[in-house]
């Protein structure tokens, strides 16, 4: 078994030990794309096009044939000779099918942000939760860190959104069911990513009152008005304003339940993270 690792970088295991490569920066980049789309025929003009770039023609055809032989010693090393075979190459075209025998983190990522989609459509609360965490456990990091090719960028974006959106379906699931140390402990989370998402912060609000942090709710506010002002000069929305005030105010327990039931709305509802491939 292979197992490749792209969430938070890039290394390639097998039976537990991290390999060796002799890839190269471009064909490091050239296997990542194999492996992120997998099953699709890719030109190799255009493969040349994306990866060598700098180089004239010819040039860049002969270090796109130099990478895949590469890429393919680096399958033959997992042991099996079935994973090399998924390397299909043709005179015109690359592609590396989907193997079983080939297990990549961003992959099972996405699986599991669709099947929780799937659970969510039909009510299954608590199945969907698990699948989400499972995702979440997955997600190592951003998708290969530290590499800044304009596909990378791109699709590392769309897999934070995903994350991101995971982060927040559980916190609001966790609301719903009361458990509102979970809750606080994913909007934390999420904040921790992106500390300038204001509805995030009246969540916070929100859970820390239910969890019988009045005092620090308060707090947070005042918080998530400095950071504010001092990353965007701009002073908090007038709902966040709104529910500091009724937060400080007394005996309004009821209304706050009410708020908090129409803040943590059903995230099956609110989900928009797309389909997911699987490898």
């Amino acid at each position: 078994m292979l197992n490749v690792i792209m969430l938070g970088g890039i290394s390639f295991v097998v039976n537990g030990n991290r390999i060796r490569n002799e890839l190269g920066q471009s064909g490091r980049r050239l296997a990542c794309y194999l492996l992120t789309f997998p099953g699709r025929a890719h030109r190799r003009e255009k493969l040349a096009d994306m990866f060598w770039e700098n180089l004239e023609p010819d040039n860049a055809r002969a270090a796109l044939n130099t990478a895949i032989w590469r890429l393919r010693k680096l399958l033959e090393s997992s042991g099996s000779v079935r994973v090399a075979r998924q390397l299909i190459t043709t005179s015109d075209e690359v592609i590396l099918e989907s193997c079983e025998s080939i297990s990549v983190d961003l992959h099972s990522f996405l699986e599991r942000i669709r099947k929780s989609k799937e659970l969510a459509t039909v009510g299954n609360a608590a199945e969907t939760s698990f699948i989400l965490q499972s995702a979440v456990d997955e997600y190592g990091g951003p998708f290969l860190d530290g590499e800044d090719h304009d596909w990378i960028v791109l699709e590392r974006e769309r897999l934070q959104c995903l994350y991101m959106r995971a982060l927040v379906d559980l916190m609001n699931n966790a609301a719903r069911d009361k458990r509102y140390e979970d809750a606080l402990d994913y909007g934390r989370r999420i904040l921790g990513h992106d500390s300038l998402r204001e509805n995030v912060h009246r969540s916070m609000m929100l859970l820390l009152v239910m969890n019988g942090q009045r005092a620090e709710a308060i707090h947070h506010y005042g918080r998530c008005k400095s950071l504010l002002f001092q990353e965007l000069k701009i002073d908090p929305m007038p709902q966040t304003m709104q529910l500091a005030e009724l937060i400080r105010s007394s005996g309004i327990d009821a209304s706050l339940a009410e708020l908090a039931e129409t803040q943590f709305v059903d995230s099956a509802h609110l989900s928009r993270a797309g389909d997911a491939s699987h490898f």
